[in-house]
C-alpha cells in the first residue's frame, strides 16, 4: 500500500491552466494534507462576506484526483482517476461514524473546508483506488459511495471526474480537522460488483437536485421557437433525427425508449431525450454534454463537433461567445437542407405580401405578351413578389436586353442604359455592372412595384443575367476568319527578332494555342511560361499586351491568396516582368503558381468555396541572360531570345488589330485541328539545351567535373589509376570542395546533388546506398 504511487495533478488555483502532474504515496499525500494554510481574515469577518469574496479567499493550492492531461482541468482532458473525493455540504454529528462503517479497513481522510464551521460542518472525504477508474467507473463508484454513506450529505456535483478539491485551508482564528483512518486501498471492483450492471446510468444512484433536468426541460424554451440558425436547424431536424444525422458515430441508440448511449464512454443510456420539448440531457459523466444543463440539438451538435475549440475558452463564458458556436453557425448555415429550410421560410415570409400598382410604370412595349405571364393579386392586380414576377421584370421593358454576364470575368454587366442612369462607357459593348446598382435596383422595385424582397430580387436578378450569359474573348476569337495566311509561328521572329528556329515557332505557337484552349476547356493542363529574353527597349511587354487586347495584366504581385485567384479572372494573358530580378524563392513560387490549373476561394459575400478552373496563361520578360535559378522545373520556361536589330516588321506600325486577328484566328484553327500543347521530341531536346544556356553560372559546377575526372587516392594519397565510379554530395564537399565533414547543410547538399544531376555521365541510384567512409548517402553512379 505504501509503495503504490497515486496519480494526482495540482494546480495553483481554481483558474490555473497548467496543472502539473505527480505520483504519490497515500502517505505522501497525507503529508501535504496535513499542511493548513491559514488566510488572514477571521471566521466572523469570512462568513459577512459575499460568495464571490469568499471565492476568493479560499481559492489557492488545489488537486484533481487523477491525470489532467495537456494542463488544463476540463472533463475531456481527465482520463483517469486514482482518488475518490467526495465534497461533504451538510454534515451532522452522525457523517464520521457513517464513513467508519462503510470505509472501515480501507485507508481514507477527511478534512474540514474553509467554510467548516462546528455548528455547520463541511468537509472532504478522500480514498485512495486500488487501481486508475475511468471517467465512467469513477462515477458509478463514487456514487455508489456516496448513497452507502449518505447521498444527502453530498454536494450533487462532487461526482465531475474533473472536480477540484482544495487542499486545506482555514481562517485565522479557526480550529481546522483531519481525520485519517489506515488500511487498504480502496476495492473499486468490489464496489462495482455491487451493481446488477454498473456501465448503466440508470442504476447510478442519484442526487435529489438530480431530478431538476427533468423539470427544467418542461420550462426550457422551445428551441423550434428560437431566432437565427438555432431555430432554424431545430426546426429542420427533431432532436432524434439530428442524433442520427450528425451525432450517429457519438450517440447509438440505447436500451430503453427516448434512451441513447456516448460511444466514448463505458456505461450505457445516459443521454435523456425530450421529444416533446426537443431537448435532451445527459447523465453519462464522460459525456462532454453532461454538465447539469439540458440540450437543444443546436448545442448538443455544437459540443460534440466543435467544443474542442473552446479549449482556451475561459470558465462561464456563454455559449453564444465561444468560438463552437461561431463554427456551428458556420455548419448550420452550409447545409443544404438548412438552405432549403431557409428559402422556403424566406418564400412564406414574403408569399402574404399584398402590392398595390405603383405610380410611373412604363409604357409597355410593343411586344407585351410576357405581361399576361405575371403572377398577379387577385384583389389588386399588382404583381405578387414571385421570383418569376421579378423575372420578367428584368427580362422586359425598361430592362429588356439590359442584363448580361461575363462568362469571362465572372461578372455581371449592362449593354444599355438603366433605368435610372446612362451607360458610363457608351462606346464599348458592355460596362460592369456597378455596386451602388444593387440598392438603386431594390429601390427601383420597391417603388414601382412594392416589391421588397431583397433576396428575391437578387435571385431572379441572376437568374436573368446568367441567362444572358456570353463569352467576350471567345466571341472575339470566332467573329475572325482566318485568310489562310500563316503568321502565328513567326509572331516572335518578325516583330521582335528572335531565332527563326523549330524551337521558337513551336513555342510561340503551343503558347498561344494554349490560351485559346484555356477559354474552350478551363483548367486544362498547361504548365509553361514562355519568356522573352532581350534588352530593354524590345517591345517584349508591347507586343504581349497588344496580343491581349483589352484582356491583360502585368500587376499580380502575390499568390496563393484569395485576391491572386480573384486576378486571374479578370484577365486572360499575364505578364510576369524582370524575372532575373526576382529571388531563387520568387521564381520557385511562380512555377508552383503557374503549375496550379484552378484556384479555390470564396467570392465576396458567398457562404461556400468555389473551384475556378483557369482561363489565362503567363508570359515572362527578362533583360538578363541568366535568369534560371534552379535547375529543377526548368521545364516549365521557354525561354525566346529577342534581337530588335533582326526584327522585320514594325509593331506599332504593322501589328493592326486587323493582323492581330487573324494570328488568333489561325491560333483558333490550330486549336479545333487538335494541336497538341507539348514540344515534339527533337524540339524537346532543344528546349532542354536552351533552358541550360539560361541557368545562373555556378563556378562550382567545372571543379566538381574536374574532379570526377581525376585519379582516386589511396590512403597514403597515391593514384590508384582508377577514377571514381561512385560519389555522394558529402564525399564531394568534403573530398573536393575542400570543406568539413558535417559542416554541410541541407541546402547545400541539395545543391550539390543538383549540380550532379545536369553532369553528363552520371546517374542517380535509386534510395539511399551506402558510400565507403559516408555510410548511407544519395549517390550517384558513372554511366557504364
Amino acid at each position: 500500500m505504501q509503495d503504490i504511487e497515486l496519480d494526482i495533478s495540482f494546480g495553483k488555483h481554481r483558474a490555473d491552466v497548467s496543472w502539473k502532474p505527480e505520483y504519490l504515496t497515500w502517505a505522501e499525500f497525507v503529508e501535504r494534507l496535513q499542511r493548513v494554510r491559514r488566510t488572514a481574515e477571521t471566521m466572523a469577518q469570512y462568513d459577512k462576506m459575499s460568495n464571490a469574496e469568499r471565492g476568493k479567499v479560499k481559492d489557492g493550492p488545489a488537486f484533481v484526483g487523477g491525470l489532467v492531461r495537456g494542463g488544463r482541468r476540463k472533463k475531456e482532458n481527465v482520463d483517469t482517476r486514482s482518488l475518490i473525493t467526495l465534497d461533504i455540504d451538510r454534515a451532522d454529528d452522525s457523517f464520521l461514524f457513517s464513513v467508519e462503517l462503510v470505509l472501515g479497513g480501507t485507508a481514507y481522510a477527511i478534512y474540514s473546508t474553509h467554510s467548516h464551521r462546528p455548528a455547520a460542518p463541511k468537509y472532504r472525504l478522500i480514498a485512495p483506488c486500488s487501481r486508475p477508474l475511468s471517467p465512467d467507473e469513477y462515477a458509478a463508484v463514487a456514487r455508489k459511495l456516496a448513497e452507502q454513506i449518505g447521498m444527502e450529505y453530498m454536494d450533487k456535483t462532487t461526482f465531475d471526474v474533473h472536480r477540484l478539491m482544495y487542499l486545506p485551508s482555514c481562517s485565522k482564528d479557526a480550529e481546522p480537522e483531519l481525520h485519517l483512518a489506515d488500511g487498504g486501498l480502496l476495492d473499486v471492483d468490489a464496489v462495482l460488483a455491487m451493481y446488477a450492471d454498473w456501465r448503466d446510468v440508470m442504476a447510478w444512484p442519484r442526487h435529489a437536485g438530480d431530478k431538476a433536468p427533468a423539470l427544467a426541460a418542461k420550462r426550457a424554451q422551445d428551441p423550434r421557437e428560437k431566432q437565427g440558425t438555432i431555430g432554424l436547424f431545430c426546426r429542420t431536424f427533431t432532436i432524434e433525427e439530428g442524433i442520427d444525422t450528425f451525432l450517429a458515430d457519438v450517440y447509438s441508440p440505447g436500451s430503453m425508449p427516448n434512451r441513447y448511449t456516448y460511444a466514448g464512454g463505458s456505461s450505457a443510456n445516459g443521454l435523456e431525450i425530450y421529444p416533446e420539448q426537443d431537448l435532451a440531457f445527459s447523465h453519462q459523466d464522460s459525456d462532454p454534454a453532461a454538465d447539469g444543463r439540458t440540450y437543444n440539438l443546436f448545442d448538443l451538435v455544437r459540443v460534440h463537433k466543435f467544443g474542442q475549440l473552446d479549449e482556451r475558452v475561459k470558465e462561464h463564458t456563454p455559449d453564444a461567445k465561444k468560438p463552437s458556436h461561431l463554427a456551428m453557425e458556420h455548419f448550420v448555415a452550409a447545409r443544404p437542407e438548412i438552405k432549403r429550410a431557409k428559402m422556403a421560410e424566406i418564400q412564406e415570409a414574403f408569399g402574404d405580401i399584398d402590392a398595390e400598382p405603383a405610380a410611373g410604370d412604363p409604357e409597355p412595349d410593343e411586344d407585351d405578351a410576357w405581361v399576361e405571364q405575371l403572377e398577379t393579386h387577385h384583389k389588386t392586380g399588382a404583381p405578387l413578389p414571385t421570383a418569376g414576377n421579378v423575372e420578367l421584370l428584368l427580362s422586359n421593358g425598361p430592362w429588356k436586353g439590359v442584363l448580361a454576364y461575363d462568362a469571362f470575368g465572372n461578372t455581371e454587366v449592362i449593354r444599355k442604359a438603366l433605368p435610372w442612369r446612362g451607360r458610363l462607357r457608351p462606346q464599348d459593348r458592355y460596362e460592369p455592372w456597378l455596386g451602388e446598382d444593387d440598392d438603386r435596383r431594390d429601390h427601383w422595385f420597391d417603388k414601382l412595384h412594392k416589391i421588397r424582397s431583397a433576396q428575391t430580387i437578387k435571385k431572379a436578378f441572376t437568374e436573368v443575367t446568367r441567362r444572358n450569359k456570353f463569352h467576350p474573348i471567345i466571341d472575339y476569337l470566332e467573329a475572325q476568319e482566318w485568310d489562310g495566311q500563316p503568321r502565328l509561328d513567326r509572331l516572335f521572329v518578325d516583330y521582335l527578332g528572335a531565332m527563326d528556329t523549330a524551337y521558337v515557332r513551336e513555342a510561340t505557337r503551343k503558347m498561344f494555342v494554349a490560351a485559346v484552349k484555356r477559354l474552350y476547356d478551363p483548367g486544362c493542363k498547361f504548365d509553361y511560361m514562355l519568356v522573352l529574353v532581350g534588352p530593354q527597349g524590345a517591345n517584349k511587354s508591347t507586343i504581349v499586351q497588344m496580343m491581349a487586347q483589352r484582356w491583360f495584366s502585368d500587376s499580380l504581385k502575390s499568390f496563393d491568396t484569395k485576391e491572386a485567384g480573384e486576378h486571374l479572372q479578370s484577365a486572360w494573358i499575364f505578364e510576369f516582368g524582370e524575372l532575373a530580378g526576382m529571388s531563387k524563392t520568387e521564381v520557385d513560387e511562380i512555377k508552383q503558381f503557374i503549375t496550379k490549373r484552378s484556384d479555390k476561394y470564396r467570392v465576396a459575400y458567398d457562404r461556400v468555396i468555389t473551384d475556378f478552373p483557369r482561363k489565362c496563361v503567363f508570359f515572362g520578360t527578362t533583360n538578363n541572360w541568366n535568369f534560371l535559378k534552379d535547375p529543377t522545373g526548368n521545364r516549365r520556361f521557354w525561354p525566346v531570345t529577342v534581337d530588335p536589330e533582326k526584327r522585320t516588321k514594325n509593331v506599332f506600325e504593322q501589328l493592326t488589330d486587323g493582323e492581330i486577328g487573324q494570328i488568333w484566328a489561325e491560333a483558333l484553327r490550330a486549336f479545333r485541328a487538335g494541336e497538341s500543347l507539348e514540344f515534339s521530341p527533337e524540339v524537346d531536346a532543344e528546349a532542354k539545351k536552351i533552358q541550360g544556356l539560361h541557368m545562373e553560372d555556378d563556378p562550382r559546377v567545372g571543379l566538381i567535373q574536374e574532379w570526377l575526372e581525376t585519379e582516386e587516392a589511396d590512403e597514403l594519397e597515391r593514384p590508384t589509376g582508377q577514377t571514381r565510379q561512385r560519389v555522394c554530395a558529402n564525399q564531394i564537399w568534403v573530398e573536393c570542395l575542400g570543406k568539413r565533414k558535417g559542416d554541410m547543410r541541407p541546402w547545400e547538399a541539395r545543391e550539390i546533388c543538383d549540380i550532379m544531376r545536369r553532369i553528363p555521365g552520371w546517374r542517380e541510384v535509386k534510395g539511399r546506398v551506402r558510400v565507403p567512409g559516408y555510410g548511407q548517402q544519395t549517390a550517384f553512379d558513372r554511366c557504364s
